[in-house]
């Protein structure tokens, strides 16, 4: 995915500022140098936490008295078993296309569909749906099939967070933060969904929302002694995270000292996170710390030592200490990574 940066114009207040085409970046893509990767947002380096979904399950073994995804009974005749074991197959072969070293995306749709047909009271073929049409970007797609799968049984919570990803792509926070909220009803220790709601009240501007929901992530990590639970989630990426979706909390309640212990905290977990550093820098430079923000930079250029954001940013701060030599430097640095930047900065240079 494309990434990009977007020159502010005010010199003491904003600097520049990360941005991505995509709000829902997840953690592993675009690689960079030194390690880590640089995030979609524009303050913390933050990101919902997103795990490609996995197949819906298929039921095994012979018993015919089990209840099915839906919630219904199976019936335990002959007919009903073989009935059963024919869906089952239908549920495979959609499962088999969706994951198949070129996915067969036409293929597995009609399978789900199929199966949906089948069974109407079976979640996991309306999750299937949602599954491949969430891989193909087709997000309002997904989020009716997630929904329907919902309406069929509450209390499939694989499916909770892929419809979050879906509505955040679709820029509908509201409704995320509402399926977040019904998924702690029923998974209320899960730190991911914690700050995957942190991340979702951010950007709906509810940001002593966010910070609650933030640090109970952390909570719920284990920093303040609780337990860490143990499932998909990989404890310093969500932890990480949380700490930087904090960080875009106090930045957002202008607490631009909160924000920059958080942000710290993230850079100790993730030390070769540029992304970490670089938003370090913006809170620090926010709340007029200059001189350590020129510390956040010169960390992130060790990182990136191409990242022209980073140059054109340090440059910044020394100008706003009065250091022309400094920001001098950052100029020429800057000119063969990005010749407007760099011209924007030798003017504010010669203020």
């Amino acid at each position: 995915m494309r990434r990009y940066f977007r020159l502010a114009v005010s010199l003491l207040s904003v600097a520049i500022l990360i941005v991505s085409s995509g709000s829902g970046m997840t953690r592993g893509q675009g690689g960079q140098v030194g390690g880590g990767s640089l995030s979609g947002e524009a303050m913390g380096g933050a990101a919902l936490i997103f795990r490609k979904p996995g197949n819906p399950p298929l039921h095994t073994g012979s018993s015919t008295s089990r209840t099915s995804a839906g919630g219904g009974r199976i019936s335990n005749t002959p007919k009903a078993k073989a009935a059963a074991a024919a869906h089952e197959r239908v549920i495979a072969r959609g499962n088999a296309a969706r994951s198949a070293p070129t996915p067969r995306y036409t293929e597995a749709e009609q399978q789900y569909k199929l199966a949906a047909a089948e069974d109407p009271n079976d979640a996991r073929a309306q999750a299937g749906l949602g599954n491949i049409y969430l891989d193909q970007g087709r997000f309002n797609e997904a989020v009716e099939a997630y929904r329907q799968a919902l309406k069929t049984d509450a209390k499939y919570l694989p499916v909770y967070q892929p419809l979050a990803y879906a509505l955040v792509r679709l820029n509908r926070y509201p409704e995320a933060i509402e399926t977040l909220k019904q998924a702690l009803q029923y998974d209320s220790s899960n730190a991911e969904i914690h700050n995957n709601l942190g991340f979702a009240y951010v950007h709906a501007e509810r940001y002593a929302e966010a910070v609650a929901a933030c640090r109970q992530a952390i909570t719920l990590l284990g920093q303040t002694g609780q337990a860490y639970k143990q499932e998909l989630q990989n404890r310093n990426e969500v932890l990480s995270n949380a700490y930087k979706n904090l960080g875009n909390a106090y930045n957002g309640l202008k607490q631009y000292n909160e924000a920059a212990d958080a942000l710290k905290h993230a850079t100790e977990i993730e030390p070769k996170n540029a992304a970490a550093h670089f938003n370090l820098g913006l809170a620090l430079y926010s709340g007029g710390r200059y001189s350590e923000a020129i510390a956040a930079y010169k960390d992130v250029i060790k990182l990136r030592p191409e990242l022209a954001g980073a140059h054109f940013n340090l440059g910044l701060a020394y100008v706003a200490i009065n250091d022309k030599q400094g920001a001098e430097q950052e100029y020429n640095l800057l000119k063969p990574l990005n010749a407007n930047m760099a011209a924007q900065l030798r003017s504010l240079i010669r203020r």
